[in-house]
């Protein structure tokens, strides 16, 4: 009975698991937590040191070191990845992307295809709009003023009878002189002296200062009863004014024909389909290209 007790006893104090008991005989942990421990703080900067600033705590070099070693780190990958570059590299995914600030970035893309293709044809039926205006415009300019007064090389050449050259050159009209660039009298005879002193004005019943003109020409009668609301300089600025917008109007028709079958390859490029370009753009018309042709299911 006794060593029954002992054992009992013995066993009891090795296998108890009570706080207090591990406490005051020392098991786990011990008096570490008991025990005062003193804690040790990091001094300021002296006064006599102010001059030199702030004094460097061990956290702050913890801050500076990690992020040395980052920067580090960064720099050694960077290196790795020129070493390793292979120039010949390329990849579908590099068409869309760009670089930025010295990161590769996906381009903004802000329409889809089918968006982009609605908005270039809209773009192309306004363009191909303002040019049927434009042509419309220079056909009814173009029939109005008919270029009469255009420079052209030829010229205009009056035959006259022999029996009719003496009684024209005896009636000479008043003030009448041979102009340079005017109409010049031709026939097949040997009164080569009355031509030079043929008056052409005379012939033509106008007055000598118009024999220039090449159209509205008018004739002495007409000169003496008609009432001109207009000088002669304002009609011929008027009608230089509208040469110039008829000539700018076909500059920019031509303009605008271009930009529209460009906007029209560009939407036919964005359909689906194998295509080759068999032209590249040259004198001012768009690149041709061609189609395959596909089986139909």
């Amino acid at each position: 009975l006794a060593q029954a007790i002992l054992a009992q006893a013995t066993w009891g104090e090795g296998k108890c698991s009570c706080h207090a008991h591990n406490r005051i005989m020392g098991g786990e942990g011990g008096l570490k937590h008991v025990v005062h421990k003193r804690v040790h703080l990091e001094r300021h900067q002296p006064a006599a040191r102010k001059r030199f600033g702030y004094l460097e705590k061990h956290k702050d070099y913890v801050k500076r070191a990690r992020d040395y070693h980052r920067k580090e780190q960064t720099i050694k990958k960077m290196h790795q990845k020129a070493f390793f570059k292979n120039e010949d590299e390329f990849a579908w995914g590099m068409m869309n992307h760009q670089m930025v600030d010295g990161r590769n970035r996906k381009k903004a893309k802000h329409l889809s295809n089918d968006e982009l293709r609605l908005a270039e044809s809209q773009d192309a039926r306004y363009v191909g709009y303002r040019e049927q205006q434009d042509k419309k415009a220079i056909e009814k300019q173009a029939a109005n003023l008919h270029f009469l007064d255009a420079e052209r090389p030829n010229k205009h050449t009056l035959f006259i009878d022999d029996d009719d050259l003496p009684a024209a050159s005896a009636k000479p009209s008043a003030g009448a002189k041979p102009a340079k660039g005017a109409p010049t009298a031709a026939a097949a005879s040997q009164g080569g002296d009355k031509l030079q002193d043929f008056d052409i004005a005379g012939h033509l019943d106008t007055h000598p200062a118009l024999l220039k003109r090449k159209a509205n020409r008018l004739r002495r009668r007409q000169l003496d009863t008609a009432s001109l609301s207009a000088p002669a300089g304002a009609t011929a600025a008027a009608a230089q004014g509208a040469y110039r917008e008829l000539l700018h109007r076909s500059a920019r028709a031509k303009k605008l024909g271009r930009v529209r079958e460009e906007l029209e390859l560009r939407q036919h490029l964005r359909t689906k389909g194998k295509k080759m370009k068999v032209q590249e753009a040259s004198g001012g018309k768009p690149a041709q290209y061609r189609w395959f042709p596909e089986r139909k299911r």
